[in-house]
């Protein structure tokens, strides 16, 4: 390091020092070698002090702060790293309630399913349609809420598991299940209405 030395000067110097001792060792251009340098953690480091805030400093009055501002670093990214802790921490609690809810929502409706809602839910045949039909789909549906079965929809396809082994990737296919069943269920109601039933059965869904 030279008398009155400025930072940039300094790392242009050791930077151009590191070229040269690469480009003699692997057969590179200087122009090659320093691009190399530069990729390097080192390399990136001079090139910050080269084009950064203390850039115009005396070096050798720089220097001695180099501990102090490293130090100061370190802890600026033991923080980051400690922010960061903290936010995975809240999703991942916020994740573990959002599937408890889940879950519990899942056990409720399960019940109801076994004290026979569905039957509830279709209410009287529509016209041309075989009451006997409607009754084995409220028993089949109340059979198999009593076996703990829920139904999931993924890729246009209907499939049943069991509800204590629904995990949390099974959510979008059950939820997307439940809302093709709610679906169903009020074009079937409404077609009912439209041809003049009651109240029976509204404001159930």
């Amino acid at each position: 390091m030279q008398q009155d030395q400025s930072v940039s000067e300094m790392a242009t110097e050791v930077l151009a020092r590191q070229a040269g001792t690469r480009a003699k060792r692997t057969g590179e251009s200087l122009e090659v070698a320093l691009r190399a340098v530069l990729q390097t953690e080192a390399g990136r480091r001079l090139e910050r002090l080269r084009e950064g805030p203390h850039r115009d400093d005396r070096a050798e009055q720089w220097q001695p702060s180099l501990p102090r501002e490293r130090a100061e670093e370190r802890q600026q990214a033991r923080i980051r790293e400690e922010r960061r802790r903290l936010r995975e921490e809240e999703r991942g609690r916020a994740r573990k309630a959002a599937w408890e809810s889940f879950m519990s929502q899942e056990r409720r409706e399960l019940e109801l399913r076994k004290d026979g809602q569905l039957a509830e839910l279709l209410g009287e045949a529509l016209a041309g349609e075989p009451p006997a039909a409607l009754r084995r789909l409220a028993r089949e549906d109340q059979r198999q809420a009593e076996d703990g079965l829920v139904a999931l929809t993924s890729n246009g396809k209907l499939f049943y598991k069991l509800v204590d082994e629904l995990t949390e990737e099974d959510m979008a296919a059950r939820i997307a299940a439940a809302r093709l069943r709610e679906a169903w269920l009020k074009e079937r109601r409404d077609e009912w209405l439209d041809c003049g039933g009651g109240s029976r059965g509204e404001g159930r869904l």
